[in-house]
């Protein structure tokens, strides 16, 4: 019989949005969660697909649980999430261990897949909801991800997205209020909205209005912003909303206008400059981040200069570099102009040596200055938390001391004193 089940989630903060309404409809269900997976009745792999070294990662999970049903009290292996949605049936193929594949809007199913007695599967058409509910969080109460939307029509030439997710589709705006109210009463204070496109999402701004209307909502945070959809109106709101912090996540993938025309994108380095100041002009204080593709095919070195100058001319306070992943299935991937993989990785470890050269300017400049800091708790004997412009997950990190006793997920004003590579130090003020 089945009791215990554990879950080993990968991924990004959408997909563990996912993993949290899954958890809570098993502990709905009357089943017991557990955290040792060594002592679990069955085992949930929540996987990623989004490049090659996610796909491996979900690979190495699967074989690491499947372990548990020769040496633990295993009875039960399921693969859920986009890489079950990606190559359904070959997984079951594949891995004789799994005894159920649930694709990645059909986690719903988890129940009846716990109690079927033969080996399961079930895809839901994509062009259906992704289940919704209450969530189980699995990480700190105070700072909490919200999904707002499923999918993207994008179709960028090198993404699997559209055909593990399906079509962009928000989701309800009085269920999403519905679902901030909640974590809040559970201590949620900083509020970060994602989507695979979050800009697209209708009346983004009366949206983030009524979440800022919530009382003890201190931070709501916007990320995965299209270019193209970042409009004035949702800038004059983040200049004129103390609440709406001034930082935008804008994914912008490259700067050479012939690169971003074969991703099936739009631009080039002059248009997203002329962006860039733009939005600077409208919110002075705010803090942009990005992130880039390297080894796209046909990416020559002329292209990749323009990258260059381009990133030391935008001067992002936070910068991600990936190599291109050869994803199968997409139009990117049939190119011909195909770039060695190690001449992609190259290029990645030069532009974020060169971030991070910039990036000692740019926290030089914040040296002096105070700022509201959200306490995520103590490390090595300082606290440690995270400004305005810090992104969970993804940025550096404001170490600090103080001379009282601060809790986890209290605001606190800091001095900053020092940096030292993309993190800052200060005491508290």
């Amino acid at each position: 019989m089945i009791r215990k089940v554990g879950m080993i989630a990968l991924g990004c903060a959408k997909n563990r949005v996912d993993a949290e309404v899954l958890l809570a409809m098993l502990e709905k269900a009357g089943y017991e969660i557990c955290a040792d997976t060594a002592d679990c009745d069955a085992i949930i792999v929540h996987t990623c697909t989004f490049i090659e070294a996610a796909n491996t990662e979900s690979i190495d999970a699967i074989l690491d649980a499947a372990a548990y049903k020769a040496s633990g009290k295993l009875q039960k292996l399921i693969v859920t999430g986009c890489m079950a949605e990606r190559y359904k049936s070959d997984i079951m193929k594949a891995f004789p261990e799994v005894d159920a594949c649930l694709g990645s809007k059909s986690f719903d199913m988890i129940c009846r897949a716990l109690r079927s007695e033969d080996r399961f599967e079930y895809y839901k058409s994509l062009d259906r909801p992704c289940p919704e509910g209450d969530r189980l969080l699995t990480s700190a109460p105070y700072s909490v991800y919200v999904k707002i939307a499923d999918g993207c029509s994008n179709h960028c030439s090198y993404c699997i997205i559209p055909f593990v997710r399906g079509e962009f589709m928000p989701r309800r705006a009085q269920d999403i209020l519905d679902e901030v109210k909640t974590l809040v009463r559970g201590g949620a204070r900083e509020i970060n909205l994602v989507a695979q496109d979050t800009t697209k999402f209708p009346r983004l701004c009366d949206l983030i209005r009524d979440i800022c209307m919530i009382g003890d909502v201190k931070w709501v945070r916007v990320l995965y912003c299209r270019p193209e959809g970042i409009s004035d109106e949702l800038l004059e709101l983040m200049a004129a909303e103390p609440k709406f912090v001034p930082y935008i996540d804008v994914p912008l993938q490259h700067a050479s206008g012939r690169i971003l025309q074969l991703m099936n994108r739009s631009g080039d380095d002059k248009s997203l400059l002329d962006m860039i100041g733009h939005i600077r002009r409208k919110v002075p204080d705010v803090s942009l981040r990005t992130t880039f593709i390297t080894g796209f095919p046909k990416e020559t070195d002329d292209d990749f200069e323009i990258l260059s100058r381009f990133i030391a001319d935008a001067r992002f306070d936070n910068l991600g570099v990936f190599p291109y992943s050869r994803e199968e299935g997409t139009a990117a991937s049939k190119m011909a102009g195909q770039v060695p993989e190690q001449v992609g990785r190259h290029r990645a470890d030069i532009i974020m040596a060169r971030q991070l050269t910039l990036l000692q300017s740019i926290n030089s400049a914040r040296i002096g200055k105070v700022y509201e800091i959200l306490c995520e708790g103590s490390e090595d004997g300082m606290y440690t938390g995270r400004a305005y412009f810090q992104a969970p997950d993804v940025d550096g990190r404001v170490y600090f001391t103080s001379q009282r006793k601060v809790s986890e997920g209290e605001f606190v004003n800091v001095l900053i004193e020092k940096h030292r590579d993309y993190d800052l130090y200060g005491r508290e003020v």
